[in-house]
């Protein structure tokens, strides 16, 4: 493609929101109003199609907001304008599921008579199936349980993120020493060129946060306690909500997990030759940030190139898709101080458009995180624009997710292996790509295990920093094989999966999602109508449990241990290959 076209500075005034924070505010104002006069409605006449139509236009708006508000955390607006936003958007979503619960009451107070002939005038089939599937009579106490919840959750993730962003940490180059903050600190510790340089932000970084481990462990536990908390009254496992909401079951989960522990000593290997060309073993820090080593640049009018590229013979849609991403103002490349490490997509699903935003700094994982973000937007053009009375939140399993964007990633990283003809130009392409594999399946492993095991002890007493440190390194050691020489106590307080007020347990998702996105690309390398059945997955996404949708696409029973297992011995393939190399 024409690098000229290439558009590095996304386009935020096309959208239907104000980048001036007062007239954003007003237009959430205007919103809150429209909701208080279909609450006023609904009370006075009962339920009826106009509402319903309307409060599914609001909740698409409401969605468009969130994710203008947070473009707009990584440009250059003072934070402290932007902190009553989210808590507005919160009360807003808050809003509509109360309306929704109060119109839920006033179905089941129908007789079958009034239900039938109110069923008769709702032309939206969706609707009914959306109001019908909570219709069970839950005591008043569980009915005011997610509410309370969900605004308590929404405000201890507000505070992670605050007392978060607020942190300084001091570092110092040839004595001269400055503040950063946590974002650059995060960039820095992962990403300059020297080890040395890396270690000591990474040092310092982790000495900052020990000084504020007390808040941070303070909010998970409490977090952790609201979650125990709403389990017990409705007499449900903490794992279980978490397993619905992402489409799947605990045999499912078992089989992707044992599939990775019968090939501890294949991924291991990758460690063992590591060792034997190093002075012993590797740390976590060393292990993250090796591939800093390699020598591989990419510009980005080159990613932009090879994403389209590798797309192609797949599904030219994909391919054009991009094109369009990339050059109407849709990404974000350009590198900023407001900017976090790693990057996002943020959905205006209403509109059929997508934000991205990263930092480019012209390395191969720049460019791959690239076509990661670019795999979110294609998943979300997918999602049929249909009224609902759901958050696409509420209807977006994590496990789907996470399966177009790694599917994405995965296809760009095989065609420039593909692409590469020197042994030493495949090496720097190869190993990246296996300490990312390794990432999915051990370190999110880790951050499961660590879940897991908080969750457990957490209902007997909250868990002090000590306790907490002590627990993430046992599962950070069991997921690894114990082939690391130490490794990182304080995971836990960098990483805002662990505090997402609306989904608990964020972290295995991405495991099965590179897993399952690489058995889909074996699939797409076999079936010529793969590209209909993968659009057809993305486009029901939320509407039946994900198990269901690959059995009725792709005819692939998840809960049985052959996809898993040959998923993983693609990772496998890769370290011996890298091995051999060496």
């Amino acid at each position: 493609m024409e690098t000229s076209s290439l558009v590095t500075r996304w386009n935020l005034d096309s959208l239907p929101y104000d980048s001036d924070v007062e007239k954003f505010k007003d237009q959430l104002g205007i919103i809150k109003g429209k909701l208080i006069e279909i609450e006023k409605e609904s009370n006075l006449a009962g339920l009826n199609e106009s509402n319903l139509l309307t409060l599914s236009q609001l909740i698409r708006q409401i969605e468009s907001a969130e994710s203008f508000y947070y473009c707009l955390t990584t440009e250059e607006i003072e934070s402290s304008q932007l902190t009553s936003i989210i808590g507005t958007i919160s009360a807003l979503k808050s809003q509509v599921y109360a309306i929704v619960s109060n119109w839920e009451e006033q179905l089941n107070d129908m007789n079958e008579t009034q239900l039938t002939k109110w069923t008769n005038h709702v032309k939206q089939s969706n609707f009914l199936a959306e109001l019908a599937n909570n219709q069970e009579k839950d005591s008043q106490q569980e009915k005011m349980i997610p509410n309370f919840s969900r605004e308590t959750l929404s405000g201890l993730a507000d505070l992670y993120s605050q007392v978060r962003n607020n942190l300084k940490v001091e570092v110092g180059y040839d004595h001269e020493k400055k503040e950063v903050s946590f974002a650059e600190a995060m960039e820095q510790a992962f990403a300059l060129p020297e080890q040395a340089e890396r270690f000591h932000v990474f040092t310092e970084l982790n000495k900052t946060l020990e000084t504020q481990s007390n808040i941070f462990a303070s909010i998970y536990n409490q977090m952790v306690g609201i979650r125990l908390h709403e389990n017990k009254i409705k007499q449900t496992d903490y794992l279980d909500e978490s397993l619905k909401f992402n489409g799947i079951t605990n045999q499912t989960l078992d089989a992707m997990w044992n599939a990775v522990d019968a090939n501890m000593q294949g991924l291991s290997s990758y460690f063992n030759k590591k060792e034997e060309a190093g002075a012993g073993k590797i740390s976590w820090h060393e292990l993250m940030t090796s591939s800093q080593n390699d020598s591989f640049s990419i510009t980005f009018s080159q990613a932009a190139a090879e994403i389209i590229n590798s797309l192609a013979p797949i599904d030219g849609n994909m391919s054009e898709f991009v094109k369009v991403a990339l050059t109407k103002g849709w990404v974000d490349v350009e590198p900023r101080k407001t900017k976090s490490s790693g990057g996002f997509c943020a959905p205006f699903i209403g509109e059929g458009e997508s934000r991205i935003t990263l930092s480019y700094d012209n390395t191969l994982d720049s460019a791959r995180r690239l076509a990661h973000e670019l795999g979110h937007a294609w998943h979300f053009k997918q999602m049929n624009d249909t009224p609902s009375l759901q958050f696409t939140d509420d209807l977006l399993e994590m496990t789907m997710a996470e399966t177009s964007s790694i599917f994405f990633e995965t296809v760009f990283i095989d065609h420039m292996l593909q692409q590469a003809n020197k042994a030493s130009v495949k090496k720097a392409i190869l190993g990246p790509k296996i300490e990312r594999s390794l990432n999915y399946l051990m370190s999110i492993r880790g951050a499961f295990l660590f879940e897991n095991e908080f969750y457990h002890y957490r209902k007997e007493s909250p868990l002090d920093v000590k306790q907490i440190e002590e627990l993430s390194l046992r599962c950070q050691e069991k997921a690894y094989g114990n082939s690391l020489r130490e490794y990182e106590p304080y995971v836990w307080t960098k990483y805002v999966q662990f505090y997402q007020a609306t989904i608990p347990f964020y972290n295995y998702p991405y495991s099965f999602g590179f897993l399952f996105s690489i058995g889909l690309l074996e699939q797409a390398k076999e079936d010529k109508l793969f590209n209909q059945k993968f659009q057809g997955l993305l486009s029901e996404t939320g509407r039946m449990p994900l198990e269901q949708l690959v059995k009725n696409h792709f005819q692939i029973d998840l809960s049985q241990p052959e996809f898993w297992q040959q998923a993983v011995q693609n990772v496998v393939r890769d370290i011996k290959q890298y091995n051999q190399l060496s």
